[in-house]
C-alpha cells in the first residue's frame, strides 16, 4: 500500500481512571506494530505526557499536541521520530495541555479540535494511537472520542479498575449516540498482571465476561520489571539488551496481532454498564 492509498485506523486508548497502564500499552502497541512492518503515529493527548516521557522525549523541548489542536501548523512539522522505535512517530504532549479547556473560546466545540490533524494522519500512517487523558470532560478527551474508530480500554486486574471501566463504557455509549456513531469498543486489555494471583484474576475476568461479553482480550500484559526499566531509559522493552524484556515483548506482539484480528473481523462490543467493584467477591 502506498502512502497516498493509506487510510489509518484510529485507536484511542485509555480508562476513566489513571494508573491503568494506558501509556505503557500505547507506546508498546505502537512499537509492536512497527515490528510488524506497520507505520504508527502516537498523539499524546494527556497533560501528564506519559507516552512522551516513556519514549524519552522531553515534554518541554518540542511543539506538539497543543499546536496540533490550536493552530494551523501542518502535522508533519509537529512530529518526532528521531531515536524512536522503528515505525513509530510521536506528536508529544506537554503540561500546558491542562490549561487548554480554560483558554478555548466558550463557543468552540472541542470535539472538532483533532479533525484536521487526523485527516492528515490518515493519509500517512497505518495506525494512529491516541493516548487519552483519564478525565472524560477534558477537551482533548472529547476530541479523541470524536475522531476515533476504536477505543481500547486498559485495566489492572483489581476490583477498583472496574469502576473506571464502568464509567468509560457509559461515556462511550453516550458518544456513539450523540456524536460519533462509528466508534466501537475494541476491547479491554489487562495490564500489570501478577500471574501468581490466579484466583483474583479469574474472578475479575469472570466479572468482566459477565458484564461485557466479548470485551476482554485474550492477551494479558504481565507484571514485569523490564517495563519500568525500559521507561526509565526512554525506550520500550523491544530495545532492551539480552532477554530481560523478552516475555513482555512477546506479549505486546501478541496484543498487536489480536488487535489487528479484531479490527479485520469486527464483532462490535458495546455495553452501557459494567459490574461495579462491589459485585466482585473474593
Amino acid at each position: 500500500m502506498t502512502q497516498h492509498e493509506r487510510s489509518a485506523t484510529v485507536i484511542a486508548i485509555g480508562n476513566q481512571k489513571g494508573g491503568t497502564g494506558k501509556s505503557t500499552v500505547t507506546v508498546h502497541l505502537a512499537a509492536a506494530f512497527g515490528r510488524l512492518g506497520r507505520s504508527c503515529l502516537i498523539i499524546d493527548l494527556d497533560p501528564a505526557a506519559g507516552s512522551t516521557k516513556h519514549l524519552g522525549v522531553s515534554p518541554e523541548m518540542f511543539a506538539g499536541t497543543m499546536e496540533l489542536l490550536t493552530s494551523d501548523e501542518p502535522l508533519d512539522i509537529l512530529t518526532v521520530s528521531k531515536s524512536l522505535p522503528e515505525g513509530v512517530t510521536l506528536v508529544p504532549a506537554r503540561p500546558q495541555l491542562s490549561e487548554l479547556d480554560q483558554n478555548l473560546p466558550k463557543t468552540m466545540d472541542p470535539s472538532h479540535l483533532l479533525t484536521r490533524g487526523i485527516e492528515e494522519a490518515r493519509r500517512s500512517y497505518d495506525y494512529v494511537l491516541l493516548d487519552t487523558s483519564p478525565y472524560a470532560a477534558f477537551a482533548t478527551t472529547l476530541a479523541a472520542y470524536a475522531v476515533a474508530d476504536w477505543f481500547l480500554l486498559t485495566a489492572f486486574p483489581h476490583p477498583l479498575s472496574l469502576a473506571g471501566l464502568s464509567e468509560a463504557f457509559r461515556d462511550l455509549a453516550d458518544v456513539r449516540s450523540l456524536s460519533n456513531p462509528r466508534l466501537q469498543v475494541l476491547g479491554v486489555v489487562l495490564t500489570n498482571v501478577d500471574r501468581r494471583a490466579r484466583r483474583m484474576i479469574a474472578e475479575i475476568e469472570s466479572a468482566l465476561n459477565e458484564s461485557a461479553p466479548g470485551a476482554l482480550l485474550r492477551t494479558r500484559i504481565s507484571q514485569s520489571v523490564a517495563i519500568p526499566e525500559a521507561s526509565g531509559r526512554g525506550q520500550t522493552v523491544f530495545e532492551l539488551q539480552g532477554t530481560r524484556g523478552a516475555r513482555s515483548a512477546k506479549e505486546f506482539l501478541d496484543l498487536a496481532a489480536e488487535v489487528e484480528t479484531r479490527i479485520g473481523r469486527p464483532e462490535p462490543v458495546m455495553a452501557t454498564q459494567l459490574a461495579t467493584p462491589q459485585t466482585v467477591e473474593f
